[in-house]
């Protein structure tokens, strides 16, 4: 953590240029360059940190309106499959933006292996997006060691975008049958609320 006030030093982090991250409280933040983020965006960021410090996870911000629907995309799975958002259609979907460096990522993953066993036949896609700079040279063997059942794609700066931005690891978009953003959530999110949100829209 910066030297500066937390605030300041906040701002500081968010403003380089450079690609790297670090860990506050519950979830992990990404941080990019000055380009791609405005100074509302990162102050927000910065006061999630805090918000969230304490452990748990929180409330994303609501998606602006345009992104109620959740957007289209196309990215490739672990194999170099190309994967598009439409093949999951009428499925209720959960999309996980993580890393393997993001310890509450990590320990998000049996919870999610559990989701995919017990809904994954019932109409419940679980999509997760992995956000390693290095991409599936990283992202591959340790979804194979983890064992990990359910999708994951390499993402890119175009899906987060596409999505209205991501500030923290983990981020969640809970998506229904009818592609619809129904919520969304930073951090960690306890099971019984993931699981029962999850359960009403099947």
């Amino acid at each position: 953590m910066p030297d500066d006030g937390p605030i300041e030093g906040l701002l500081l982090e968010f403003g380089r240029a450079s690609a790297r991250k670090w860990r506050a409280g519950g979830f992990a933040i990404m941080r990019r360059s000055e380009a791609s983020l405005g100074s509302a965006t990162v102050i927000g960021a910065a006061l999630a940190v805090l918000l969230l410090g304490c452990g748990g996870g929180g409330r994303a911000p609501a998606p602006p309106a345009a992104l109620k629907v959740a957007p289209d995309f196309a990215l490739k799975d672990l194999q170099g499959n190309l994967y598009h958002s439409s093949d999951a259609k009428g499925t209720v979907r959960l999309v996980d933006f993580w890393a393997t460096w993001c310890a509450p990522c990590r320990q998000e993953v049996p919870m999610f292996k559990d989701f995919h066993a017990a809904y994954g036949s019932k109409g419940f896609t679980l999509v997760g997006i992995a956000m390693d700079d290095e991409g599936v040279e990283k992202v591959k063997p340790y979804v194979d060691d983890m064992k990990i059942p359910y999708l994951t794609l390499i993402g890119d700066e175009g899906v987060v975008d596409a999505f209205g931005g991501v500030v923290g690891f983990p981020t969640k978009f809970l998506i229904d049958r009818e592609g619809r953003i129904v919520d969304s959530w930073v951090g960690e999110v306890p099971r019984a609320v993931l699981e029962k949100k999850i359960q009403s829209l099947l």
